[in-house]
């Protein structure tokens, strides 16, 4: 179970220690109800009175331990919560390949684990909660009557054979809204990403329509998900309305009737019937919840089984250098690159040319092993490269972006990432980027505001380009590095790309041939 595997087995235990009273509370109720039905049979006033104090504390004890019930259940979510969070987001953050579509791991990151909180955590606590309810209750019911409570116990079991033959069709309704959600959210995010593209061309038109499709499909998918869960459910209350209730009713009307019963007898059953019918139907639906959740708890547990990556900064490899042999290279179902060749020793600088789109960018990031290679293999330091963490390999590397990463931070923070450096490497990795006057004008712990909005272009291009420096990795991996630039910045940095001892692998769309002379090697990927 979700709450056992994630949460704190302590907690746990201790929550089912108070569902034993909190479940114990119906079974008192109806010995009361029964016993003050009895009283006033019999017309024992001083009998009322010793049931009505009994009744009266009882009931106090029981709401403080409602109370802390409440309170421990909040906790053990909370907990769970968290647990499940931080599991996924350390295999986002150190394992997963970079994904293809941002949209899809946002959706699973928000609305799937939503989903797994409201139909996995919570109806487990819920399946435990009305099945000790139901167990009470039955026990209660066969003190004061077996046979009507067997009766009543028997038409339970209804039910659950609709909850088991309805489990695969919920399982398949849920995958398929998952999938819708995925796609919308990327349509949304997508748009609130381009919208000033969408205003200027004018796309509106067009734009709501693809939202608006979207929507449509994700709300029919969830519109039959529910449908079928609520058709399952009113199927499951036909049977018990007329096995559940009719049924037992005239068992006992007619056990009265008989002899073999009493009035105070049969209203304790049908007191505790309620805590028998009602607990197992909510139990049932509970598990068709949680049965919506099978594709995300089974995401989560590999995860969780995953090997987990240092997350924290390593020594610095010595690099010996790199060897890629019959590479093929895939983004989803797109090839990018095919039987590519590469051999770079230490100190080399080299240039990957070739039209935009090629996938230049996808090659530096299999460099990194962010993205795994469809065939071919990769040997770096001397070793096979899938042989070794994606952590470990990216040590070798520090990567400059054609779109510059920047988190809402301030600057000292996007230049260190958390690491620990002093002012003193900062300013001159500052200095080798050109960003020693926005350093001196706004100092290091000037807030750049969210993605770098209180930065220029070119700033924000040099930031990323002074934590590339600042981090001294082995090999220099430069995406278009300075095409948010003029010429004059351009070439100080390309002067201090040329003039270190570090390995520089870059790709470019356009060059000028006096830049390309000054690589080692040229590789025109066309």
């Amino acid at each position: 179970m979700i709450i056992w595997r994630y949460g704190n087995k302590f907690q746990v235990c201790l929550l089912g220690v108070l569902d034993l009273f909190v479940a114990g509370q119906n079974v008192f109720f109806a010995v009361a109800m029964s016993s003050f039905i009895a009283v006033a049979t019999d017309g024992n006033m001083a009998q009322f009175a010793r049931i009505a104090v009994v009744a009266v504390v009882g009931y106090a004890a029981f709401s403080v331990v409602n109370y802390l019930h409440a309170t421990l259940r909040a906790t053990i979510i909370r907990r769970v919560n968290l647990r499940v969070k931080n599991i996924m987001t350390a295999q986002i953050v150190d394992r997963d390949p970079l994904p293809d579509n941002n949209g899809t791991t946002l959706s699973f990151m928000t609305n799937d684990l939503k989903l797994l909180e409201t139909n996995g955590v919570e109806t487990e606590l819920t399946i435990i909660e009305m099945t000790l309810t139901a167990i009470f209750a039955i026990a209660g019911g066969i003190y004061f009557d077996w046979v009507t409570a067997l009766v009543f116990c028997i038409a339970s079991l209804v039910p659950m054979g609709i909850s088991a033959l309805t489990q695969g069709p919920i399982e398949r309704r849920s995958e398929q809204w998952s999938q819708e959600n995925g796609r919308y959210t990327s349509y949304i995010k997508d748009i609130l990403t381009g919208l000033d593209t969408v205003r200027t061309y004018h796309a509106n038109a067009v734009t709501k329509t693809r939202i608006n499709e979207a929507s449509t499909q994700l709300e029919n998918s969830l519109r039959g998900m529910n449908v079928f869960i609520n058709h399952t459910e009113i199927i499951m209350n036909t049977f018990i309305m007329t096995f559940g209730i009719i049924l037992p009713f005239a068992v006992g009307t007619m056990r009265i009737i008989a002899g073999a019963s009493t009035v105070a007898a049969f209203i304790g059953v049908v007191q505790l019937s309620n805590y028998i019918m009602n607990p197992i139907l909510q139990a049932l639906d509970a598990i068709n919840k949680r049965n919506t959740t099978t594709k995300i708890r089974a995401r989560v547990r590999a995860a969780e089984k995953t090997t987990p990556d240092a997350g924290s900064a390593q020594p610095t490899p010595t690099f010996t250098g790199l060897q890629l042999q019959d590479v093929t290279l895939m983004r989803g179902d797109k090839q990018i690159v095919q039987h590519l060749n590469l051999n770079v020793a230490p100190g080399t600088k080299l240039l990957l040319q070739a039209p935009s789109g090629f996938g230049k960018t996808t090659i530096l990031y299999a460099l990194m092993r962010q993205i795994p290679l469809t065939a071919g293999s990769y040997q770096i330091d001397g070793q096979d490269a899938a042989s070794l963490s994606p952590a470990t390999v990216s040590d070798n590397f520090a990567l400059i972006k054609q779109t510059p990463f920047m988190f809402a931070d301030t600057l000292r923070f996007n230049l260190t990432l958390g690491g620990k450096f002093s002012d003193a490497e900062i300013n001159a990795a500052c200095i080798r980027a050109q960003l020693a006057d926005l350093v001196a004008e706004k100092g290091l712990d000037y807030n750049v505001g969210e993605s770098g909005a209180n930065l220029s272009g070119g700033q924000i291009q040099r930031v990323e380009i002074a934590r590339a420096f600042l981090h001294q990795r082995p090999v220099l991996l430069a995406d278009e590095a300075t095409s948010a630039l003029d010429e004059e910045l351009t070439a100080a940095i390309n002067q201090e790309f040329f003039r270190s001892n570090q390995t520089v692998i870059a790709v470019a769309h356009h060059i000028s041939d006096a830049e390309k002379a000054r690589f080692d090697q040229v590789i025109q990927l066309a």
